[in-house]
């Protein structure tokens, strides 16, 4: 008995032991595997590979095991020969080693792209209804030849096949053929030559044209706020822009929160193609308050209030109060919705008071303006009157007025509206007074202002900014503030006080009538959505520009991206100053 429980125990526990351990696959993928990549590779296809290759893109991820990578490495050559299809290299020869010995592990991974495969033909042909509409046809090959991206001879890339395609059919799209569509693309490799021969079949569909504009969505606002802007007639040839044009103006006009423009396109003739509106309106009345702060004018709290159907005419009129440590303003007047010439016409009043560097100044305006936006281009014209009350520290009082013409021209050529990388904003001004014709002085003031975006890197940018000022005349005493100069503070020379730059006197500090002002900065990302920045600010105003002194300020900033705009905080030092100042901005500053 006791012999046979013996027995029974020697073959139970080995059971029982056994069932107690965890499998060894178990654990093994529960472990994880460190590993480093050597990719060796043509220096054009290396980035390529470490930014889309699974080995290179998860080589940090903690959770990776030793299972996992032995599987992408089975598959590498596979993921590689993918990759380098789109970049025209279908032959490559891909070798992997995975060496233990050291911890983390070392991948590498060897290509040899092979030969690269060249177009060897393009044929594009447009079918259908175009093809009696010579003159068109010929505009479309001679267009295809000046865009195709991949012409004979050059390396075939997946990208540029791509948008070629697109290209071809949009063409047609675009004009006349808004049923235009591809029937047949083909990139047919020949792997022994290193060749490929493209084909694209493009079906126009037939030829439309604008029937009757229907308008939905109404109830509120007149319908000539949308027929005053419909700039093609019904019977004219389909041309997409227009549709596009017209959507974005209505979606800027604050009468609506969303517009769509859209046509119907019958299958059968007569091609006729109405044009749809549809439109959501928003609410007639809008009250919004503000509190704020900023580093030139302090404190800061606001009321507006906006009415967008004056006389139920679709007129805005729109009131605002601001009230700042250094100045406080009231404004209201009345925008009268583009016309069909293209124009948005505008009359205005107000009144700001200001006490800035010991000049205090109290200024009335009115006027009237006419403005126009085509594509990134705005125009402006406005004729207004201004009087003024300027009192200096040491008491002394002036009253200058003006009536003064004037004419503002505004490019954005940028990548982005918001945080722009490349391109520039130009600004250019030009205007004045006569003596005599409800002014105290004759006067001409001319200004630019250049803003220019270069990228650096993939993310970095550097930022540099120029204005100029000068207003001609001979005495500046009786000229309003607003047509001389003054500058210094955030988004003009940093380190230095809002407006500290300009004359001395009086124990005040006055404009002048030159001004010139440069900076240079740069900004790289530090974490998310936050930049750092760098920069060295120089500028001033004079009274001619033989007395003109520049000052110099420099700091270190950081910048927020934030959902309504770039927000950024300085820290600046003026070199002639011998101080330190602290900026608060929000917005670009175009």
């Amino acid at each position: 008995m006791i012999v046979r429980s013996f027995l029974l125990l020697v073959l139970v526990l080995p059971v029982l032991v056994r069932a107690e351990e965890p499998p060894a696959t178990e654990t093994e993928q529960s472990v994880y595997f460190p590993y480093v990549l050597n990719i060796e590779a043509p220096d054009e296809l290396q980035g390529l590979l470490e930014k889309h290759l699974d080995l290179s893109r998860l080589k940090t991820e903690k959770r990776m095991t030793r299972e996992q990578l032995t599987r992408m490495i089975d598959n590498a050559s596979e993921a590689v020969a993918g990759l380098l299809a789109t970049e025209g290299y279908f032959s490559p020869t891909v070798k992997t080693k995975l060496d233990e010995s050291v911890v983390p592990a070392i991948v590498s991974l060897e290509v040899d792209a092979g030969k690269p495969t060249l177009v060897r033909s393009v044929d594009v042909n447009y079918l259908g209804d175009i093809i009696p509409d010579e003159v068109r046809m010929k505009r479309l090959e001679e267009r295809q030849e000046q865009t195709w991206p991949l012409p004979k001879g050059s390396v075939f890339r997946q990208s540029a096949w791509d948008s070629g395609k697109r290209g071809a059919v949009s063409l047609l799209l675009n004009r006349r053929y808004p049923a235009a569509k591809l029937v047949r693309t083909e990139a047919n490799v020949d792997p022994e030559a290193h060749a490929v021969d493209l084909v694209v079949d493009v079906e126009s569909g037939p030829a439309y044209f604008y029937g009757p504009v229907s308008i939905t969505g109404l109830s509120r606002y007149p319908e000539k706020l949308v027929r005053n802007n419909v700039k093609f007639a019904e019977g004219a040839e389909y041309r997409r822009n227009d549709l596009l044009e017209l959507q974005t103006y209505l979606q800027n006009l604050p009468h609506f929160s969303l517009v769509l423009v859209d046509v119907d396109l019958p299958a059968k003739p007569p091609f006729i193609a109405p044009v749809k509106v549809t439109l959501q309106e928003a609410p007639m009345s809008k009250i919004s308050t503000g509190l704020g702060f900023s580093s030139n004018t302090g404190a800061r709290g606001s009321f507006d209030y906006r009415y967008l159907n004056l006389m139920d005419r679709g007129w805005v009129l729109d009131s605002g109060l601001s009230l700042e440590q250094k100045e406080q303003s009231f404004n209201t007047g009345i925008t009268f919705p583009r016309f069909a010439s293209g124009y948005e016409h505008r009359v205005y009043g107000s009144f700001v008071r200001e006490d800035i560097q010991g000049l205090t100044t109290s200024t009335w305006k009115t006027g009237v303006s006419r403005s126009s936006t085509e594509k990134n281009i705005d125009r402006l014209i406005a004729i207004e009157y201004q009087m003024e009350r300027r009192e200096l520290n040491d008491g002394s009082i002036s009253d200058p007025q003006s009536l003064t013409a004037k004419y503002q021209w505004v490019r954005r050529d940028v990548d982005r509206i918001r945080n722009p990388r490349s391109g520039n904003v130009i600004t250019l001004e030009g205007g004045g007074a006569l003596k005599g014709l409800l002014s105290d002085e004759s006067f001409v003031r001319l200004y630019g202002r250049g803003v220019q975006f270069w990228p650096v890197g993939e993310k970095s940018v550097v930022v540099g900014r120029l204005e100029l000022g000068d207003t001609f005349t001979k005495e500046s005493f009786n000229v309003p503030t607003d047509w001389l100069f003054r500058t210094g503070g955030s988004s003009s020379v940093r380190g230095y006080d809002y407006q500290s730059l300009g004359l001395s006197l009086g124990g005040s500090v006055i404009p002048g009538r030159v001004m010139a002002v440069s900076s240079i900065e740069f900004q790289t990302p530090v974490y998310k959505d936050w930049l750092g920045a760098v920069f060295v600010d120089h500028g001033g105003v004079g009274d001619q520009w033989k007395d003109w002194r520049g000052s110099t300020g420099a700091g270190l900033g950081t910048r927020w991206v934030s959902p309504v705009g770039v927000i950024g905080l300085d820290v600046a030092r003026g070199v002639e100053a011998k101080q330190f100042r602290v900026h608060f901005s929000m917005g670009v500053t175009f």
